[in-house]
């Protein structure tokens, strides 16, 4: 454990889903790939901004998920990851934000819709701090919805290294 992830860390410890749900690998498997992303990335600090419920398919359980801020030298990403989201209800599993210095007016490769809004969809753990308007309006602070843990990475990789 490293002394600047110390929230992340005493936020997981605390909230441990109970060992008789169903999907609380869901919620490690979330947990476990934030540390990945914090390590590789060399997050100068890993926060946890809110909490939001994530309702799991059948069997249904309610399970509390962090969402997080990781901290870079020159960019900020908030992360909200919920594994029971159903695209038919205009949500995709992950959401992410990004807060840079300066626009990022690199290649996309369709990662997302740019000109998509997510502030109308009432997403829980982002509002109202880190959930930003489109790409399309402002390529240094926005917010767009992904379809899994590879699309995540590779925007986190594009924005970040990008200057």
């Amino acid at each position: 454990m490293t002394a600047k992830n110390y929230q992340l860390y005493k936020w997981i410890n605390d909230n441990n889903p109970p060992t008789h749900l169903k999907y609380s690998k869901g919620w490690w498997d979330y947990v476990e790939l934030l540390q990945r992303l914090a390590a590789k990335l060399d997050a100068e600090e890993v926060r946890v901004v809110a909490t939001y419920v994530v309702d799991t398919p059948p069997p249904q359980e309610k399970l509390t998920m962090p969402a997080v801020v990781i901290d870079l030298p020159r960019v900020s990403f908030a992360l909200r990851f919920d594994f029971g989201a159903n695209p038919t209800r205009d949500m995709r599993e992950w959401i992410v934000s990004v807060r840079r210095r300066s626009p990022y007016l690199g290649p996309l490769f369709g990662l997302f819709d740019e000109t998509e809004d997510l502030r109308a969809l009432q997403v829980t753990g982002l509002s109202p701090d880190w959930l930003f308007g489109p790409y399309r309006n402002d390529p240094a602070t926005f917010s767009c919805a992904l379809d899994d843990e590879w699309d995540v990475w590779t925007l986190i990789r594009l924005v970040a290294y990008e200057s």
